[in-house]
Protein backbone atom coordinates (compact mmCIF):
# COMPACT_ATOMS: atom_id res chain seq x y z
CA UNK A 1 0.00 0.00 0.00
CA UNK A 2 1.59 3.67 -0.82
CA UNK A 3 2.11 5.56 2.13
CA UNK A 4 0.13 9.56 1.78
CA UNK A 5 3.75 10.86 2.32
CA UNK A 6 4.63 9.39 -1.18
CA UNK A 7 1.68 10.86 -2.94
CA UNK A 8 2.30 14.31 -1.56
CA UNK A 9 6.04 13.96 -2.49
CA UNK A 10 5.93 12.34 -5.83
CA UNK A 11 2.80 12.51 -7.49
CA UNK A 12 0.79 16.00 -6.15
CA UNK A 13 3.89 18.23 -7.86
CA UNK A 14 3.57 16.56 -11.40
CA UNK A 15 0.08 17.34 -11.31
CA UNK A 16 0.19 20.68 -10.43
CA UNK A 17 3.33 21.38 -13.04
CA UNK A 18 1.07 20.05 -15.93
CA UNK A 19 -2.31 21.70 -14.37
CA UNK A 20 -0.04 25.21 -13.99
CA UNK A 21 1.67 24.68 -17.36
CA UNK A 22 -1.57 24.51 -19.01
CA UNK A 23 -3.10 27.00 -17.27
CA UNK A 24 0.08 29.49 -18.32
CA UNK A 25 -0.08 28.38 -22.19
CA UNK A 26 -3.78 28.79 -22.35
CA UNK A 27 -3.74 32.31 -21.05
CA UNK A 28 -0.58 33.42 -23.50
CA UNK A 29 -2.46 32.12 -26.40
CA UNK A 30 -5.80 33.46 -25.74
CA UNK A 31 -4.31 36.69 -26.10
CA UNK A 32 -5.37 38.10 -29.56
CA UNK A 33 -1.88 39.31 -30.16
CA UNK A 34 -0.25 36.50 -29.04
CA UNK A 35 1.07 33.42 -31.27
CA UNK A 36 3.21 29.88 -30.75
CA UNK A 37 5.79 29.78 -33.07
CA UNK A 38 8.21 27.52 -32.64
CA UNK A 39 9.94 28.66 -36.23
CA UNK A 40 10.45 32.21 -35.51
CA UNK A 41 13.42 32.42 -38.95
CA UNK A 42 10.76 29.81 -40.72
CA UNK A 43 7.12 29.12 -41.92
CA UNK A 44 4.55 31.32 -43.40
CA UNK A 45 5.85 34.70 -41.23
CA UNK A 46 9.04 34.88 -42.67
CA UNK A 47 10.15 35.71 -46.35
CA UNK A 48 13.33 34.97 -47.85
CA UNK A 49 14.66 36.43 -51.40
CA UNK A 50 18.33 36.28 -52.31
CA UNK A 51 20.11 38.91 -54.47
CA UNK A 52 17.33 41.07 -54.87
CA UNK A 53 18.26 44.63 -54.80
CA UNK A 54 22.16 44.16 -53.37
CA UNK A 55 24.82 44.74 -54.49
CA UNK A 56 28.71 45.08 -53.67
CA UNK A 57 30.31 48.38 -54.55
CA UNK A 58 33.94 48.58 -54.50
CA UNK A 59 34.34 44.43 -54.03
CA UNK A 60 37.81 42.83 -55.49
CA UNK A 61 36.33 38.82 -56.04
CA UNK A 62 40.41 38.46 -56.23
CA UNK A 63 43.11 39.97 -53.40
CA UNK A 64 46.47 38.99 -52.29
CA UNK A 65 47.17 37.95 -48.88
CA UNK A 66 47.38 40.41 -45.61
CA UNK A 67 45.41 42.70 -47.78
CA UNK A 68 42.12 43.95 -46.72
CA UNK A 69 38.84 43.11 -48.09
CA UNK A 70 36.74 46.54 -48.32
CA UNK A 71 33.28 47.46 -49.52
CA UNK A 72 30.06 48.86 -48.91
CA UNK A 73 26.47 47.39 -50.01
CA UNK A 74 24.29 49.13 -52.33
CA UNK A 75 20.56 48.37 -51.43
CA UNK A 76 17.43 49.13 -53.32
CA UNK A 77 14.58 47.90 -51.81
CA UNK A 78 11.26 49.43 -51.28
CA UNK A 79 9.92 47.17 -48.88
CA UNK A 80 12.56 47.63 -46.09
CA UNK A 81 13.24 51.13 -44.90
CA UNK A 82 15.50 50.08 -41.84
CA UNK A 83 16.21 46.96 -40.76
CA UNK A 84 19.92 44.80 -39.53
CA UNK A 85 22.87 44.15 -41.65
CA UNK A 86 25.12 41.06 -41.05
CA UNK A 87 28.37 40.10 -42.84
CA UNK A 88 29.29 36.73 -42.24
CA UNK A 89 33.07 35.28 -44.28
CA UNK A 90 33.34 31.64 -44.40
CA UNK A 91 36.36 29.93 -45.19
CA UNK A 92 35.40 27.49 -48.17
CA UNK A 93 39.52 26.14 -48.74
CA UNK A 94 38.59 23.00 -46.55
CA UNK A 95 36.25 20.26 -46.89
CA UNK A 96 33.92 21.76 -44.08
CA UNK A 97 32.52 25.36 -44.40
CA UNK A 98 34.22 27.52 -41.45
CA UNK A 99 33.21 31.04 -39.74
CA UNK A 100 35.93 33.12 -40.72
CA UNK A 101 33.89 36.37 -39.05
CA UNK A 102 30.81 37.80 -38.92
CA UNK A 103 29.82 41.54 -38.24
CA UNK A 104 26.85 42.95 -37.51
CA UNK A 105 24.98 46.80 -38.16
CA UNK A 106 21.92 47.19 -36.25
CA UNK A 107 19.40 49.52 -37.10
CA UNK A 108 20.63 50.52 -40.33
CA UNK A 109 17.91 53.24 -42.01
CA UNK A 110 18.91 53.50 -45.61
CA UNK A 111 16.03 53.33 -48.53
CA UNK A 112 15.22 56.97 -47.20
CA UNK A 113 18.59 58.64 -47.94
CA UNK A 114 19.39 56.37 -50.51
CA UNK A 115 22.69 55.27 -48.47
CA UNK A 116 24.88 52.68 -48.87
CA UNK A 117 25.45 50.31 -46.19
CA UNK A 118 26.61 50.16 -43.47
CA UNK A 119 25.53 53.98 -43.16
CA UNK A 120 28.71 56.59 -42.49
CA UNK A 121 31.09 53.43 -42.63
CA UNK A 122 32.70 51.36 -45.20
CA UNK A 123 33.26 47.50 -44.16
CA UNK A 124 36.94 46.24 -44.07
CA UNK A 125 38.51 43.39 -42.99
CA UNK A 126 42.05 41.72 -43.03
CA UNK A 127 42.58 38.50 -44.77
CA UNK A 128 45.55 36.86 -43.67
CA UNK A 129 45.28 33.54 -45.45
CA UNK A 130 45.51 32.74 -49.14
CA UNK A 131 42.21 30.48 -50.20
CA UNK A 132 38.62 30.68 -51.30
CA UNK A 133 36.23 32.33 -48.87
CA UNK A 134 32.19 33.30 -49.20
CA UNK A 135 30.86 36.75 -48.69
CA UNK A 136 27.42 36.38 -46.93
CA UNK A 137 25.58 39.51 -46.88
CA UNK A 138 22.06 39.42 -45.15
CA UNK A 139 19.86 42.43 -44.22
CA UNK A 140 16.57 41.98 -42.15
CA UNK A 141 14.05 44.49 -41.80
CA UNK A 142 12.99 46.07 -38.60
CA UNK A 143 10.73 43.06 -37.70
CA UNK A 144 13.02 40.30 -39.30
CA UNK A 145 9.78 38.61 -40.79
CA UNK A 146 11.80 39.57 -44.05
CA UNK A 147 15.17 39.15 -45.24
CA UNK A 148 17.20 39.43 -48.00
CA UNK A 149 20.90 37.90 -48.70
CA UNK A 150 23.57 37.45 -51.51
CA UNK A 151 26.90 35.26 -51.54
CA UNK A 152 30.03 36.33 -53.49
CA UNK A 153 33.01 34.49 -53.52
CA UNK A 154 36.00 35.80 -52.94
CA UNK A 155 39.77 34.14 -53.93
CA UNK A 156 42.73 35.26 -51.74
CA UNK A 157 45.99 34.62 -53.57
Amino acid sequence: MVKPSAFVIYILPIVLSVSLGTAVMAETLSSPDRELNFLQFGGDGHTSSSKSGISLVGFNDEISQNSSIEFSVNFSNSDFNCGDLYITIYDVSSSEKQVLTQSGYLKQCFIQNNDTLPVDDIYSELITEPGIYEIYVEIFNEKYSKNISMTETLRVN
